[in-house]
């Protein structure tokens, strides 16, 4: 390797260990396309553009946010590429949970995280407890797993936020209450499991949090359906 290389990829490793403002002003900016094409969507009762609840300009602009977004992944897709590039060139010094971003990778891994994402909405749960065990499972380390799942979900949860507020539809009572016991559980948990993880020396205590989490939620979503169909027979609940 070249004197130049070496210097290259010195700074490579030096802005890896930087966080990539660029990265986060992309995906802040895609966030906020979301939630203004949410808002000028409406509520079916309001739209600050004139929109009616079932009309073509509805359905074209609840539509618009896919190719949006798509927009973003082909951005992030070429930045992507380019970085693995850069990388194979200056011999990087790849570690063994790094992923692999190529051409299949790049379209194969985003395309699994949407549909996981679509199923975490439809059956109402928190997108991170689908793609956490999902990361796990394309070989992401535990801590960029968790790391990725609780990014996304303060994004997620962000929009969802502004748009029930913007259109009334958010009990402050009830938000102010789960917003602090979210963020105060949150922190000692956090705390714990790093102690945790120290005194071990491994990061697996993560893999089990997150394999609990999952386990918890689907026992108790199973409670809370047989607790409000309990006193219907399997012809009902169907109907």
């Amino acid at each position: 390797m070249g004197q130049e290389d070496q210097e290259e990829l010195e700074d490579l490793l030096e802005e890896e260990a930087q966080t990539p403002w660029k990265k986060v002003f992309l995906i802040i900016l895609c966030f906020l396309g979301c939630i203004a094409l949410t808002l000028a969507k409406g509520s079916g009762q309001y739209s600050p553009i004139g929109v009616t609840c079932g009309s073509l300009s509805f359905w074209l602009v609840s539509l618009a946010s896919i190719p949006w977004v798509i927009a973003f992944a082909a951005i992030f897709r070429c930045m992507l590429l380019d970085a693995t590039d850069d990388k194979a060139r200056l011999n990087y010094p790849f570690v063994d949970t790094d992923i692999e971003w190529n051409e299949d990778t790049t379209v194969r891994y985003p395309l699994v995280c949407t549909i996981a994402g679509l199923f975490a909405g439809l059956f109402g749960v928190g997108g991170g407890i689908v793609k956490g065990p999902l990361m796990l499972e394309m070989g992401v380390a535990p801590a960029v797993a968790s790391a990725t799942a609780a990014t996304m979900i303060l994004f997620t949860t962000s929009a969802a936020t502004v748009s029930f507020s913007v259109f009334g539809l958010l009990d402050w009572d009830y938000g102010i209450t789960l917003f602090v016991l979210g963020f105060v559980c949150t922190m000692i948990g956090q705390i714990g499991l790093n102690a945790c993880m120290k005194s071990m020396g491994r990061e697996s205590p993560i893999v089990f949090s997150i394999g609990l989490v999952v386990l918890i939620s689907a026992f108790l979503v199973g409670v809370g359906t047989w607790l409000s169909h309990k006193n219907e027979s399997f012809a009902q609940m169907m109907t």
